[in-house]
């Protein structure tokens, strides 16, 4: 069977309404709807089995695959977003017992994969993807506007390992692990004597429409390499494994490391988006004979393969039983044991997951939903118990939760109550977005997450952020939580979770500018980054006092980077980018990169990448406490002084701080930032 160039594997962008915000670097990928919606709070389904339910045979596994592309593409009968899954951001443990910064992550005790790793005594450097398709945007453009895919980048410099000095600030290269060609690692996981890679076969990073669809997803593999690193000037592979698919994320909880993945078969000669009858008929006769082994993805273990996951293992959408609904695609959770790999079990389901929020009890897949002229948030829980994730419930609610800014802090679980905040977009000029906050808890007799407690509601009407106020920082803590809003002011909105069926606004604070990312100093200090000063051109750290949530109010705030130029910091929209490392007995030390760009006096323009190092004083007296600015670490030069959107990390270890920007690291101790040596 021929087929025309139109019918090979693209995305079909009609069928989506998104909108795609990339700013600076191949790093930020922010993904907005379109469409209407209920500002209401919309309870979730009532099933009394739950939205995802068990495969009862392989005839069944395969006639929902085949029907995914028999049945001609309908704009109208569209349910499912199709968004590419949105890199997991955010921050929580922020700091070690050992007297050295970590990764800033979600959560604490539930590890992310970053770029950087330290260990007190190494650092561990996965290289730079360098994408060349970096530009600066100071508003939103839509998906056709970055619809190109960026060239290779190249890794080719490998995993570099480096000892450090921290009496004085330097460090040294001891290996470096070689990469295969055509391998890209997206991060690394350090634990006790092993060195973990994450890498895969094609460049995981936002580059407009074209990996929207299907299509983009279809022959890829990940790559997770386990290194013993006893003797770490010749790290040892123990455990080479290979999961055909897509990287959705990853986390690691003690011995226990979580892969997402996304499969789609491949077949030649199909219409991936049959349009008509006639397309649909020939899918089915090409699709025929397809047997459960053709569409399961292969885990390969030290050169041993077998499948990923049975039949019987996998659960189905409920909305596959619709005549008007299929899906082709396969999201998995691998969970592998880091002292025995072999032992590696997967569930999955047969939809993609456009962002997870992962506590230390369960894993939540979140889907981005669209139907008609509403988009939704389906949520899906899954208990981590030893070995495989156990399904416990689903709920749909009004409205999308990836949006702008530190977009996973949106979900948060406490004593079994998962929050979560979602942005309803409206066909009202006057009021574009609405904010709506949800508490679910698992049903106790059915798989289902029943809604708790919603804000606003009839009692409580008052809207989160005013009229078309856009949802930045969020961040969930202990029973409160903080919402920023922002179109020409920064409302800061204190939310009282106390009683979870009656959560209400307890306070809120304007300010100029918006805070991106907030971090907890204390239960009565609260720290906000993100743009201020004139035109909103500099990056702002506020230090707020929550003493008495009823008034918040700024203690002090300072702006980094140039006057007069545009600067723009990574840990706006990459919690791995910001580092923390809190004292018992003396101020909070704390290390923010931004780069810059500014005009000369002789009207050419210059670029810098600078580590600003700040201190929090006096956090115990929250009425006097204050962020203050102490020096900065400069990466000179800079790639021939053009802008450079490399991935920029730093460890705080004592008086030493590192500064990874690009490949190289430059130090400086503390109290005498100017005299700084590198790049190493």
């Amino acid at each position: 069977m021929a087929i025309s160039r139109s019918n090979l594997p693209q995305a079909h962008d009609n069928r989506y309404p998104i909108r795609l915000a990339l700013i600076i670097a191949a790093t930020l990928f922010t993904g907005c709807g379109g469409g209407s919606g209920s500002s209401g709070a919309q309870a979730p389904s009532s099933s009394s089995d739950g939205l995802l339910r068990k495969v009862a045979s392989d005839a069944e596994f395969v006639s929902q695959f085949r029907a995914a592309y028999t049945r001609p593409v309908s704009a109208d009968t569209s349910k499912n977003g199709n968004m590419q899954p949105v890199a997991a951001e955010a921050g929580g443990a922020t700091d070690s017992k050992s007297g050295y910064s970590t990764t800033y992550t979600l959560e604490a005790d539930v590890d992310e994969f970053d770029v950087l790793k330290y260990d007190g005594d190494h650092l561990y450097i996965a290289p730079t993807l360098q994408a060349r398709c970096c530009f600066i945007s100071q508003g939103t453009l839509s998906a056709n506007d970055a619809s190109f895919a960026p060239p290779s980048p190249d890794q080719s410099g490998g995993i570099r390992i480096l000892s450090t000095n921290t009496a004085n600030a330097s460090a040294a290269e001891v290996s470096t692990i070689p990469l295969a060609p055509g391998e890209y690692v997206q991060g690394l996981y350090i634990s006790g004597k092993q060195l973990i890679s994450i890498g895969s076969s094609q460049y995981y990073g936002p580059y407009g429409s074209k990996w929207l669809g299907i299509a983009n997803w279809l022959q890829q593999n990940l790559s997770i390499k386990i290194y013993d690193t006893t003797t770490i000037t010749k790290p040892e592979l123990k455990w080479d494994i290979g999961i055909e698919g897509g990287m959705v994320d990853s986390r690691r909880i003690g011995d226990t490391l979580y892969i997402i993945s996304r499969h789609s078969p491949y077949f030649d000669n199909i219409y991936y988006y049959p349009s008509n009858q006639n397309e649909a008929d020939a899918n089915a006769q090409r699709l025929a004979a397809i047997q459960p082994q053709d569409l399961i993805p292969r885990l390969t273990i030290n050169g041993e393969s077998k499948p990923l996951f049975t039949p019987q293992g996998c659960l189905l959408s409920r909305d596959d039983q619709a005549q008007d609904y299929a899906y082709p695609v396969y999201t998995s959770i691998t969970a592998i044991s880091l002292s025995s790999p072999n032992t590696a079990e997967s569930v999955c389901f047969n939809e993609e997951s456009t962002g997870i929020y992962v506590s230390q009890e369960a894993l939540y897949l979140s889907q981005y939903r669209y139907s008609g002229k509403s988009e939704g948030t389906r949520i899906h829980k899954f208990k981590l118990n030893a070995g495989k994730p156990d399904y416990r419930g689903s709920a749909d609610i009004a409205g999308q939760l990836w949006g702008p800014g530190q977009a996973d802090f949106r979900m948060s679980e406490r004593g079994g109550l998962l929050r979560v905040v979602t942005t309803v977009f409206t066909n009202d000029s006057q009021d574009s977005r609405d904010h709506q906050l949800s508490i679910l808890q698992e049903a106790s007799t059915s798989k289902t997450l029943e809604l708790v407690g919603s804000l606003p509601n009839a009692q409580r009407p008052k809207e989160i952020g005013k009229d078309n106020e856009a949802l930045y920082g969020v961040r969930f803590l202990g029973d409160r939580a903080y919402f920023v809003t922002f179109e020409q002011i920064d409302p800061l909105y204190v939310i009282d979770l106390s009683n979870p069926a009656d959560p209400y606004i307890a306070g809120e604070l304007e300010i100029p500018g918006v805070s991106d990312f907030l971090h907890p100093v204390s239960n009565e200090l609260l720290l906000g980054l993100g743009r201020g000063g004139p035109s909103q051109q500099h990056i702002k750290l506020s230090l707020f006092n929550i003493s008495d949530i009823s008034k918040p109010q700024e203690l002090n705030n300072v702006l980094l980077g140039v006057d007069g130029g545009w600067n723009y910091s990574e840990a706006q929209y990459n919690r791995h980018a910001f580092t923390y490392l809190a004292n018992d007995t003396g101020p909070d030390r704390l290390a923010v990169p931004v780069q810059s760009s500014y005009q000369k006096p002789d009207s050419s323009y210059s670029n810098e990448n600078r580590l600003y190092l700040l201190e929090i004083s006096a956090k115990t007296m929250p009425a006097t406490a204050s962020v203050d600015l102490v020096g900065s670490i400069i990466a000179s030069p800079a790639p021939n002084d053009m802008w450079y959107a490399g991935q920029n990390r730093s460890v705080l270890d004592g008086d030493a701080v590192y500064f990874l920007s690009g490949d190289a690291v430059w130090a400086a101790l503390w109290g005498d930032s100017a005299v700084q040596s590198g790049p190493y």
